[in-house]
């Protein structure tokens, strides 16, 4: 079978190659997974860099998010040979999704939500379950609040504009770019500042009623986190997602308690059972009634993941996805 893999980190044009490697077994609680298309994301490039913090060793194989047809299950894998589900990869140890076929631990797995194709459900649990996650079961955003996305334009910041919307909160996005601006407002942003202009501050105090923002979802980290801190409501609770800047938030114990706010990380991996039926629950309600529409922007033939990935690194914006195989039999 092939792999994209790179022995060593560095720059993609350097070091990830097409690999002929062995078909990985399943071992307990995981199964091997007929990959028919993959999730291609800032941490997959982080990850070929060497810049991501779970993959601190090579060899480094990209594609975190993946859907697939189970093709072989290991003892304790609750979803039968034949289904097609999504969920991770096991890239935390060189077992990646940009492959025809990787392993997927019964943890993350989960039946495709009718409606889903396969590109847009390869990315769906990293943008929108965690958005659901995040606003729902971490910060409680209620109906009539405030939410500021920090990165809209990216994969998970679209997705809890969308989910924002959808649970009645007042929308502000943030972009750098016009065309990135014009991508929030389609994704339902009420509001898009950039934070970079001088007087965003004064625009978000006009827009909050002087109130200030409730919730703040951050996939940005740096300068744009520290601009948002200084422009919330008293309770409010501040979301770090990512740092997509390359630097994470970093906010003083002073600054938290004068303001009187809280600090949530969100990483839906530790979410228990219950609140991964509830997500489930309430975003298949969302797609039925919808609320909510995956946006794909960007599709590449297996054989374009370099080319992908060096178009990541470029920015962009949405969801990107490789494309592997078909839903038919295996060649």
């Amino acid at each position: 079978m092939k792999r994209w893999q790179a022995a060593r980190f560095g720059e993609v044009s350097d070091v990830l190659r097409l690999e002929d490697v062995e078909r990985p077994e399943p071992g307990a609680g995981e199964a091997r997974v007929r990959v028919l298309a993959a999730s291609l994301a800032l941490p997959d490039l982080m990850m070929v860099r060497g810049d991501y913090p779970f993959l601190p060793e090579p060899p480094a194989s990209p594609g975190q998010e993946v859907v697939g047809i189970v093709d072989a299950a290991g003892d304790g894998f609750s979803h039968p040979v034949g289904a097609r589900i999504v969920g991770n990869s096991r890239a935390d140890i060189g077992i990646g999704g940009f492959a025809e076929y990787t392993l997927v631990p019964g943890w993350s797995a989960m039946p495709v939500i009718e409606g889903l194709s396969d590109e847009q459900a390869a990315g769906f649990p990293g943008s929108f379950h965690v958005a659901h996650i995040g606003l729902h079961h971490r910060a409680r955003l209620r109906h009539g609040e405030t939410l500021l996305v920090l990165g809209g334009a990216g994969r998970t910041g679209s997705a809890a504009i969308q989910i924002g919307k959808a649970m009645g909160a007042t929308v502000i996005a943030t972009a750098r770019s016009e065309s990135k601006a014009r991508f929030n407002r389609e994704q339902g942003a009420h509001h898009v500042v950039n934070l970079s202009d001088p007087a965003s501050n004064d625009e978000i105090t006009r827009l909050t009623g002087g109130r200030g923002i409730d919730v703040v979802y951050d996939t940005v980290g740096g300068e744009a986190a520290a601009t948002a801190a200084k422009n919330l409501a008293r309770g409010a609770r501040f979301l770090i997602v990512g740092f997509a800047s390359g630097v994470p938030a970093s906010l003083d114990a002073r600054g938290l308690l004068m303001g009187d706010y809280s600090v949530i990380g969100v990483l839906s991996s530790f979410r228990d059972d219950d609140e991964k039926a509830a997500t489930v629950h309430a975003l298949t309600t969302m797609l039925a009634a919808k609320q909510i529409d995956p946006p794909v922007t960007a599709v590449y033939s297996f054989d374009q993941v370099p080319d992908a990935l060096a178009d990541r690194a470029d920015g962009g914006h949405g969801q990107t996805v490789i494309t592997v195989s078909s839903g038919g039999a295996p060649h």
